[in-house]
């Protein structure tokens, strides 16, 4: 089997959309944790379809004796109404157990809210969307801003794609993490990618997620990585639907994320003739994912200022823009290429504007870092080995330390290039636990 791109880590074998009717008890096994659901009806529209028993075993705690997810109470939850979609697979009884689980409203291509005033959309994902989480537990958010748009709504079209920027914010509460107890709480950082596709069992369009993770092995499971949804938040083991707040931002700008064709210009491409900026990005963290697996060869990654999931993930976006940069310069043939395609000359002038906008969020001093100018080998080792370089490479890039401002700031720079931007926002949802709170992630 020929595979070219790195392949996508996913939780449960098979998936249905239900709605809870309630939890069941089994007198001869109370472990099994069984639950009534009624299954969607594609043909009526509404949840009238079979009723089935499913299982819902409880989930080992954490390192912190914390559940990563419960069901407790989630029949009552204010998305029970649209409905859950379940992942899993059945057991040895032929019963579907649940492995993870997602809210349809959160998917769904439809927006809660559509902010177009161009002051409120930046008040809006700088400030609103972390504001007052601990009111907003139990909570999801949709909001579309789309600055400078005359038009209430614009919901994205079917096949469309966008970048993806995650952020996670912490765990409080009567079980607060380690790391939510300090002052300064900084949280992870991640890109992804985003589609809109036609949902089979309710012929709706909702968002496909999948999220490239630079992340070291750790306690909690998580692979760095190509992970969907279903594992990366919604799994009811590792997943952190349930446990953390969490904001994705979903970026479309034509400029970045469409394909463009022609010799002139896929001098770069790693895979079609035809490629977007957004697929080459996609590769370059892929290919960073691969190095965090094995530490550039030493078998093992660690965390520090110069070498963390933000600062590696745009070390990948920098990559991606400095070959598109540099093929675009160095074709004898680009000058035909924008005769033969002046629609895409003109998108690509403007993508042009939007890499010189990045690289100065990303290299504030001017300067690229060593490791990112040269691709050197820098991974499998830790701050005591070489104190100064490290900080010292960190400090280079110091506006990519902060996740939440590293999020900001690349948003910032899409929208100011006339994107629109998708924000969906989850607040420890699922079941109620009583024992956990949010924490925003800081910024400056």
């Amino acid at each position: 089997m020929d595979i070219r791109r790195e392949p996508v880590q996913i939780t449960g074998l098979y998936y249905s959309l239900v709605k809870f009717d309630g939890p069941l008890t089994n007198p001869m096994k109370p472990s099994d944790n069984l639950f009534k659901v009624i299954h969607f009806n594609l043909a009526s529209g509404h949840f009238d379809g079979p009723e089935e028993i499913v299982k819902i075993p409880p989930v080992p705690v954490n390192n912190n004796s914390t559940h990563p997810s419960t069901v407790r109470g989630i029949e009552s939850s204010d998305f029970n109404a649209t409905g859950w979609y379940i992942y899993g697979t059945q057991d040895e009884s032929d019963s579907f157990v649940v492995q993870a689980i997602a809210p349809r409203a959160l998917l769904q291509a439809e927006p809660d809210r559509t902010v177009t005033e161009k002051k409120a959309t930046k008040r809006y994902f700088r400030e609103e969307a972390w504001q007052h989480l601990k009111d907003k537990k139990g909570t999801i958010s949709s909001v579309l801003l789309s600055p400078g748009s005359q038009v209430k709504q614009t919901p994205w079209a079917e096949g469309q794609r966008a970048l993806l920027i995650h952020v996670y914010g912490g765990v409080g509460g009567n079980k607060a993490e380690p790391a939510a107890k300090a002052p300064l709480y900084l949280g992870h950082f991640a890109y992804g990618t985003a589609e809109v596709v036609r949902e089979p069992l309710t012929g709706e369009l909702r968002f496909e997620i999948i999220y490239h993770q630079i992340y070291t092995h750790n306690t909690e499971g998580l692979i760095s990585g190509s992970l969907h949804w279903s594992r990366y938040m919604g799994d009811r083991t590792f997943g952190f639907l349930g446990l953390r707040p969490v904001v994705d931002t979903l970026i479309k700008l034509d400029e970045f994320t469409d394909d463009y064709q022609g010799e002139g210009w896929v001098r770069w491409r790693s895979l079609s003739y035809r490629e977007s900026p957004l697929d080459r990005v996609m590769y370059e963290l892929e290919i960073m994912a691969a190095r965090y697996r094995t530490g550039d060869g030493t078998g093992a990654t660690f965390v520090g200022p110069a070498n963390n999931c933000v600062q590696d993930a745009n070390q990948a976006l920098y990559a991606a823009l400095r070959q598109i940069s540099r093929s675009i310069r160095t074709s004898s043939d680009i000058e035909l290429w924008k005769q033969q395609h002046p629609e895409q000359a003109q998108r690509l002038e403007q993508l042009e504007q939007l890499t010189e906008d990045l690289k100065h969020l990303l290299l504030p001093w001017g300067t690229a870092r060593a490791d990112w100018k040269n691709g050197d080998d820098a991974l499998g080792s830790t701050l005591e080995d070489n104190p100064i370089k490290n900080i010292i490479r960190g400090l280079i890039t110091w506006r990519t330390l902060l996740p939440r401002l590293t999020s900001d700031e690349v948003t910032e720079a899409f929208l100011n290039q006339g994107g629109s931007a998708w924000m969906l926002q989850t607040n420890q949802v699922g079941g109620f636990n009583p024992d956990i709170e949010p924490v925003a992630p800081m910024t400056l």
